[in-house]
């Protein structure tokens, strides 16, 4: 069965869908779409209130520094000065001091 048109292969029919097959397609989707509905719902119920009662203990027992306590990072303390460009190409050797670490 060889044909000579080239566009044979991408034709498509057209069938007649009786009144009974959509009425079954239609009812399936509707229990679908009702199935996810409730378990949307029922997630939604018992999620949302965990997150709730989960973020009322964060914000009354967790998440805030008492104002007494000063616990935050250690500061160190340093001297900065700022190097001209003849101090910054010398060598290596040069920068090294005996007294301190660096000049």
């Amino acid at each position: 069965m060889s044909s000579t048109d080239p566009f044979d292969r991408m034709r498509f029919t057209v069938r007649k869908v009786s009144w009974w097959q959509v009425a079954i397609i239609l009812a399936v989707a509707l229990a679908l779409g009702t199935a996810l509905a409730l378990v949307a719902a029922s997630v939604f119920l018992v999620v949302f209130p965990i997150i709730v009662i989960a973020g009322l203990a964060y914000r009354l027992f967790g998440g805030r520094k008492r104002a007494g306590r000063a616990d935050g990072p250690p500061i160190i303390e340093a001297e900065y000065r700022v190097l001209s460009p003849e101090e910054a190409a010398r060598t290596d050797k040069d920068r090294w001091d005996s007294e301190r670490r660096v000049r």
